[in-house]
């Protein structure tokens, strides 16, 4: 992965921050975070990609294994330094995958608005709203991002996003895999703390306990009067959660370890 797919360019390599590595939501890109980069400079590196299929990767398919393997590229890239994942939505799930694939690697893991297992009833609604947004096709669903996110998005970020452009064609495949491959069972082996971030209105976290407990090193975090795009209606909220967090972590250099 070059570092043109991040939001945040590389430090210099005597940076001794932790690497937050986050992954966006779905129709969004890395630009999801730009507000973070500053925000949260004092305790870490973030770099931001975009995912497969989004922004500008939007001629690749979606695919949590493609995902996995750059988020592994960006750890390396960190050396000893701590490795930090976070992950909304979409991304979140990717960050689980990554983090059932190297329990070890990480020295912590934020998981907000993803705390809801993608089954039963929940899954069939999803894959119906999935259909609904294929059928408005791009032109529409670009419309209706923009008549939302004018309003409710921090503006800087949603203009950030849509500097760096959207897909809407790989939804349906890529909630199709998050609902075949993800679940709370993910977080069982992964040795780091977890912190299961999400608005007290967000339906993407009604099963926060579930995950929370499934992770040998578990909390939850609930924010009230917030829905499930909360890191982008309110950065400075989210970051301020993550830097609090990320300051009582017990960072140490990474091990190397899968």
């Amino acid at each position: 992965m070059t570092d043109s797919r991040t939001a945040c360019p590389s430090p210099e390599t005597s940076d001794t921050r932790p690497r937050l590595i986050l992954l966006h939501g779905t129709r969004l890109n890395g630009a999801q975070w730009a507000a973070y980069g500053p925000a949260l400079a004092s305790v870490a590196e973030v770099v931001a990609p975009d995912l497969p299929g989004h922004g500008q990767r939007a001629g690749e398919p979606f695919s949590l294994a493609r995902t996995v393997a750059d988020v592994a590229a960006l750890a390396d890239k960190a050396g000893t330094r701590p490795v930090l994942l976070g992950g909304h939505s979409l991304g979140g799930y990717a960050a689980m995958c990554y983090a059932q694939r190297h329990p070890r690697r990480l020295a912590g893991l934020a998981l907000i608005g993803c705390a809801a297992e993608p089954r039963g009833a929940g899954a069939w609604l999803y894959r119906q709203v999935a259909r609904l947004w294929e059928a408005a096709g791009p032109e529409g669903m670009a419309r209706l991002d923009h008549l939302y996110f004018s309003r409710a998005a921090h503006a800087p970020t949603w203009a950030a996003v849509q500097a760096r452009g959207g897909q809407f064609r790989q939804i349906r495949a890529a909630w199709g895999e998050v609902m075949r491959q993800c679940s709370a069972q993910q977080l069982r082996h992964v040795s780091c703390p977890v912190l299961v971030m999400g608005g007290g209105w967000d339906q993407l976290h009604i099963h926060a306990r579930r995950f929370a407990a499934a992770a040998p090193c578990g909390q939850v975090f609930t924010q009230p009067r917030r829905g499930h795009l909360w890191p982008l209606t309110h950065p400075v909220e989210v970051a301020t959660a993550l830097r609090h967090w990320i300051e009582r972590l017990p960072l140490a250099p990474a091990s190397g370890q899968p």
